[in-house]
């Protein structure tokens, strides 16, 4: 196999790669040689990792789907929307507050979809899809400074979160016209699923939800769409499941590729510029399809093309569209220590044939793994505007590959792999060179010998009655290898010769129709060969590696190859080597005397290989994770073109072709951050928070929607705090937690938290009344509540009582309760299905040791848990502000409870949501069927309760009997955080940044809705709830500014607490007694205004 040379540009100043540990289910390689590394994910350039399938991965479990839960119904988010809206509109309507938008102005979120407005002549125009803030309209234009600048738009804060996959139009004949697709159907478990389609007949000013794609769940991950640009009612779309088609604009569609069992996702779709007729879609598992009638049928495009069931991307050349190039992700069938190597191929007659386009093996391994091992989450492609031969790729980071040279090879590979023998047989994934790393070719292995490409030939290894023939049978040493058990990396060399003896399959050549000689390893030494389960532990001779080396040469029954009587003679001849074991289950059988029928097809390809010659285009910082290039073309004759990036930090642009870009930075407003957190400097208005994929940020002073913040720390950034001016502390994922004590100039790690096992998402507890004491939570059940005394100079391990009472996750919740900071509350679920699983309380968090050698003496215990708890990871967990037994548990299970409240330090619980005791899906008090992330209960009016869900804020106005739609001017967008701080509700989004609202506004909202207008008599209100344990709100009304005292009396008219001895402005007012200090009975409740008794009522306090 020739190569040509490929050049390459200061890799050694450019590019670091950190090996780190692999993910299993990315790298699924099972044999001891295996070396699992996981890319690396920078910032801005810097080091810091990304786990975007650890975020996948919470979402199932708060979802519970790995609890046998079934996901939320396709077209839930809009019907519950719909529903919520509609009951706002019978109550007349809601009332509008002043949030304030705060930003980040200038960092982005997650973004996969770009569409050029054609309205525009100047291409000025775009709309940009993120899958967290919805829609947005872009326009450039050069400001006063003589500097390009962008307006920001949002298109759809009234729709619930949008995770926006793809955009798609009808071009220049129909500009006002496209379509957009929800879902991001590139996980590798199913989340952040979508709503179907959207479609706009005015440029994006209204929309229309498609309903032929909202209740079906085909529709859950719209991953492409295309459009006619002579007919915009004609679009295709593809799904993880399906090939839709319209010609009535998307009222109805037509399935033209149902889904198939044996099928991987559908994840891209391509028309031809020039020819909307014939289009190209890629399938995982199976590869390309082509239509040449516009998307009704569809064919196999595979001639040349190899592919191991991995995510392909495509581009089409605008200038030249019969030139359309793929790009692979890798398997792991040949891994380097950035990842596995990714493959590009090229069709040059409009995908009826293909050539790979490889590399030297010269190469360094990062140009080869351009994807590295995240090619199942962001993989990009786009054509040169005016060249075919040049591409440009997006992965972690970006490369520009082109052709170089006009010499071809010819390229030997497996072109189809069928298992039809996996009833009772499994090959193993040893990190061969092909078919995921489970079959080696001969041509390729550097101990294979005399075999050449051309000699090749298509295998079939056939089981089945009476199906035998003879073998050349190899033993090898049993103290060899590199563990020296005979198991794992014996030199061809090594393996002796010992016998020709009989194996129960037949090996043919298909091409020719000729039986082939084969040969084995007998692992256990016995004389024959055989077939048992997966096995590379204990001694060697139980080990199950009984090999299978298939040869070129003919078969012959009755005596063995001369030169493969020796050791290591399989070798000479060698076309392919593979290892079987015993497929799992129990109720596989296998019987080499009488064995099931089963073949396995081997189809050999050779096709043509082109070189590529590939250089990281890296030469101006941009943000990491590449989802997305749209080229403006500009100038033919000058080569000027623009391009448009969607990526894990936002947008960026490039004016010159790739050679300079500006993102964020330079183009405030597109306020698309994707928040876990958010809190609030006390006395200013500025503001700290983590997010998905772009660290740790603090605003400046008077943040808004387009000023820059202040970029803290790398990575996924997770919960924060600041305490008082200079302290503040923020953390990256498995709790890595930083603090700052000079006002955020300078972090250090947080002591020695990371002596204890760590949570992806890390969580901190803390609140203004615990000062230096702050805590997390550690999945260790030996870790389990985690205590900084110092904050986070020494950390100190709280133990559950035991692993099955902790069952742990990777986003476990810590919270202090805001009355009393002793008490804190922690845990990952409720329950589980075996009954096990609790949260966890303590009432001593803030005592300290007393003497020498006295070990911690917090005492953190577990609470009971009710029946209806779901067994999921809890999403939430909050306190209330005066009460320091009621703590809130959130949950994201669809048609389950969702929000569950104590009263009474964990001994009993209510479903405040209303799906205890309903059918279905539908509440019985307006709470939604959606996620839920936070709850907040407002301190001077604690009727009112905010639960931050995927849709936005549900408010209760009666300590939450009755839920409603907020509506009150934040975006329908997912919130992650509530928190009041400093007289200000900070609301932490997960998609549209952090926004601030006045807490007064929601204070006198609520006055004006309590009276109606204001009170113009004095009144003592009743109590609630009535009977309590241990804590009641009272509530009054005052006609005046008067001076009011309210106390409470036992049944013999003894003064047991005075509740308030202050004065109060005119209006209506709550306060809250919490009788924990007093035993069960009845109580007398008395309010004087001015020294004059206006009234008194009893309540009863049981316990």
């Amino acid at each position: 196999m020739t190569y040509r040379e490929i050049r390459f540009i200061g890799l050694a100043a450019i590019l670091l790669v950190i090996p780190v540990i692999g993910i299993a289910h990315l790298l699924p390689v099972n044999s001891d040689e295996k070396m699992e590394f996981r890319s690396e994910k920078s910032k801005r350039l810097k080091a810091a990792f990304g786990y975007p399938d650890k975020f996948v991965e919470y979402f199932a479990a708060v979802e519970g789907l790995d609890e046998g839960y079934a996901p939320y119904p396709q077209g839930s988010k809009m019907e519950e929307f719909r529903r919520a809206m509609l009951a706002n509109a019978k109550r007349g309507g809601t009332t509008q507050l002043d949030w304030v938008e705060r930003g980040p102005g200038r960092v982005g979120g997650r973004t996969r979809a770009i569409l050029v407005d054609h309205t525009d002549p100047t291409a000025s125009t775009w709309f940009v899809g993120t899958v967290g803030g919805g829609v947005w309209k872009a326009r450039r234009f050069i400001d006063s400074f003589d500097q390009v600048a962008i307006e920001w738009t949002p298109l759809t804060d009234h729709l619930p979160s949008l995770a926006v996959s793809t955009m798609a139009g009808a071009s220049v004949n129909h500009p006002d016209v496209f379509y957009v697709g929800t879902g991001e159907g590139f996980g590798n478990i199913d989340a952040n699923s979508g709503v179907g389609m959207f479609k706009t007949t005015d440029g994006g000013n209204t929309w229309t939800h498609l309903t032929a794609t909202s209740n079906n769940t085909d529709w859950a991950f719209t991953n492409r769409i295309v459009v006619d640009p002579n007919n915009p009612d004609i679009v295709v779309a593809v799904t993880n499941t399906s090939i839709f088609r319209s010609e009535d604009g998307g009222q109805s569609f037509s399935t033209v590729l149902a889904s198939d069992e044996d099928r991987g996702r559908i994840q891209d779709l391509r028309a031809k510029p020039d020819d909307f007729n014939v289009q190209f879609a890629t399938v995982n598992g199976t590869g390309i399809l082509r239509s040449t009638d516009g998307g009704k049928t569809w064919e196999n495009s595979f001639v040349g093309l190899v592919y191991g069931g991995a995510r392909i991307e495509l581009a089409i050349s605008q200038s030249h569209p019969e030139v359309v190039w793929a790009s692979v992700q890798g398997t792991g069938a040949r891994d380097t220590p950035a990842g596995p190597v990714a493959d590009l191929y090229r069709s040059v007659d409009a995908g009826q044939s293909w050539s790979i386009v490889d590399n030297l093996e010269s190469v360094p391994d990062p140009f080869k793994a351009y994807l590295g091992v995240q090619g199942w989450y962001d993989n990009a492609i786009t054509v040169h505007p005016f060249s075919p031969d040049t591409v440009y790729l997006g992965g972690v980071l970006r490369w520009k590959a082109w052709i170089e040279g006009d010499e071809a090879s010819q390229i030997g590979t497996v072109g189809n792999f069928a298992n039809n023998a996996s009833s009772f047989l499994d090959l193993v994934n040893f990190g061969a060179s092909h078919v995921g790393g489970q079959i080696d070719l001969g041509p390729y292995d550097p101990d294979a010998t005399d075999i050449e490409v051309d000699e090749m030939t298509s295998v079939e290894i056939r089981f089945g009655p009476n199906l035998t023939q003879m073998a050349h049978r190899f033993s090898v040493p049993p103290n060899g290898g590199t563990a020296g058990d005979g198991g794992a990396g014996i030199a061809f060399a090594d393996y002796m010769y010992r016998e020709y003896v009989e194996v129960p399959f037949q090996v043919w050549d298909t091409d020719n129709n000729r039986q082939l000689m084969v040969s084995f390893r007998d692992q256990a030494n016995n004389g024959s060969w055989d077939l048992i389960p997966f096995n590379t532990t204990g001694a060697g001779n139980t080990h199950s590696r009984e090999y299978i080396f298939i040869s070129k040469h003919n078969y012959n029954a009755n005596a063995p190859l001369s030169n493969y009587m020796t050791n290591g003679g399989f070798s000479s001849g060698l076309m392919y080597f593979m290892w079987p074991t015993l497929a799992d289950g129990d109720e596989v059988i296998w019987d080499p005397a009488s064995p099931s029928p089963g073949i396995l097809e081997i189809e050999f390809v050779s096709i043509k290989g082109e070189t590529r010659n590939i250089d990281l285009w890296e030469n101006s910082e941009v943000h990491v994770d590449h989802h997305n290039f749209t080229l403006v073309p500009i100038d033919e004759n000058t080569n000027e073109f623009h391009i448009l990036n969607g990526n894990d930090g936002g947008f960026a642009y490039s004016r010159d072709g790739g050679e300079t870009w500006s993102e964020g930075d330079a183009f405030p407003g597109f306020n698309t951050s994707q928040f876990y957190d958010a809190t609030k400097r006390p006395g200013f208005p500025m503001y700290l928070g983590g997010t998905q994929d772009n660290g740790t940020w603090a605003s400046y002073n008077n943040a808004n929607s387009r000023r820059g913040w202040r970029d803290m720390l790398g990575g996924d950034g997770f919960d924060v705090v600041w305490k008082g001016a200079d302290s503040l502390m923020g953390s990256i994922q498995f709790n890595n937690i930083w603090r700052s004590l000079d006002g955020g100039t300078n972090w250090e790690p947080a002591g020695n938290i990371g002596n204890f096992a760590g949570q992806f998402l890390t969580s901190i507890g803390w609140t203004p009344k615990t000062g230096s004491a702050v805590f997390s939570i550690s999945p260790d059940p030996a870790g389990g509540l985690l205590r900084s005394l110092d904050f986070g100079e020494t950390w100190q391990a709280t133990p559950a009582r035991g692993a099955p009472v902790w069952a742990p996750g990777n986003g476990g919740k810590v919270r202090v309760s805001l009355a009393d900071p002793s008490v804190v509350w922690v845990g990952y679920r409720m329950r589980t299905a075996t009954g096990a699983g609790r949260l966890h309380v303590t009432e001593n968090a803030l005592a300290r040791a007393q003497g020498e050698g006295v070990q911690n003496p917090v005492v953190l215990r577990p609470v009971s848990s009710p029946d209806f708890a779901p067994t999921s990871q809890i999403s939430g967990l909050a306190t209330h502000p005066f009460t320091r037994a009621t703590a809130y548990v959130a949950f994201s299970v669809s048609c389950q409870p969702k929000l569950l409240r104590t009263e009474d330090m964990g001994q009993t619980w209510e479903d405040l949501s209303g799906f205890v005791g309903t059918d279905g899906c539908r509440s019985s008090n307006g709470f939604p069927n959606a996620r839920v992330w936070d709850v907040e209960v407002f301190p001077e009016v604690p009727r009112i309760i905010w639960a931050g869900t995927d849709m936005g804020i549900f408010e209760s106005r009666d300590h939450g009997q009755t839920w409603a739609y907020a509506d009150n001017g934040l975006p329908a967008v997912s919130v992650w955080r509530i928190r009041i701080v400093d007289g200000e509700v900070v609301v932490a989004t997960h998609g549209r940044g952090v926004w601030s609202l006045d807490l007064t506004q929601v204070l006198t909202s609520a006055e004006e809705e309590a009276g109606a207008s204001v009170p113009t008599s004095f009144e003592l209100l009743d109590n609630y709830p009535n009977p309590f344990n241990p804590s009641t709100t009272i509530g009054f009304k005052l006609a005046t500014d008067s001076h009011i005292s309210v106390s409470v009396f036992d049944v013999l008219g003894r003064k047991v607490a005075t509740l308030t001895d202050q004065p109060y402005s005119r209006g209506t007012h709550q306060i809250t007694w919490d009788a924990s200090a007093v035993s069960s009975g009845q109580y007398i409740y008395r309010m004087e205004a001015d020294g004059k008794l206006i009234g008194s009522k009893a309540m009863v306090l049981v316990k």
